[in-house]
């Protein structure tokens, strides 16, 4: 018995010609749908990209008010010890100064390293701003502990004028500085990695204006 292959219509060139011609449409549909994601792709991490940045140079601002602030803020903390050691001993600050001291924003990242887009970035650029946004990290960190120690020591002052109170002036002293100088060394250490990155202050992350100076001027009994 003798099977025959079904030749085509208009011969087997033809044929080949015409699944040449599909096998080349399909290919062509599927370039064409690899351009359009990865121009998608690319456009994605351009404006993830941007919103960071915008991010990043809202808190570098802040950043840079808060260490601007550092120097006058040990100036004051001399000088609450210095009245602690020499006020009368029913002398007390009912209204001690404190520093404002600016929170970061991190809402960008937390939304972009979760997100399918974070795997579009190279990994070196993907390194570098989780190394810098765990520097804001610590940096909040630091500074929310310094904050309760400025709260904590001006509740203190108000009460100054008892006597076992005043003696724990000392060590919330001594906190605050500890929490300041932790703080000022992240700090800096966040000044390099955002330079890394070429980002700038944008004065809009201060939209108050703040005297950096104030805490260096004579304290107020």
């Amino acid at each position: 018995m003798h099977f025959h292959l079904p030749k085509p219509l208009h011969g087997w060139r033809a044929f080949a010609g015409e699944v040449g011609i599909i096998v080349l449409g399909v290919l062509i549909a599927l370039g064409a749908e690899q351009v359009v994601e990865s121009i998608h792709w690319r456009e994605s991490v351009s404006q993830t990209r941007q919103a960071m940045r915008s991010e990043l140079g809202i808190d570098r601002k802040r950043l840079e008010v808060n260490l601007a602030q550092d120097s006058c803020m040990n100036v004051r903390l001399d000088a609450i010890l210095r009245w602690a050691a020499t006020a009368p001993a029913g002398a007390r600050i009912a209204n001690a100064d404190q520093p404002l001291l600016w929170n970061y924003h991190t809402s960008t990242w937390d939304i972009t390293k979760t997100s399918p887009t974070a795997g579009h970035f190279s990994l070196n650029e993907q390194l570098k701003y989780a190394e810098t946004y765990d520097a804001i990290a610590n940096e909040q960190r630091y500074l929310f502990d310094e904050q309760r120690s400025w709260t904590d020591l001006a509740a203190t002052l108000a009460s100054a004028d008892r006597p076992e109170v005043r003696a724990g002036i000392e060590r919330e002293v001594a906190s605050a500085r500890l929490h300041l100088a932790g703080r000022e060394t992240n700090g800096r250490s966040l000044l390099v990695r955002l330079d890394q990155l070429g980002v700038e202050a944008d004065p809009a992350g201060v939209p108050v204006r703040v005297d950096v100076h104030r805490l260096c001027r004579p304290l107020q009994g």
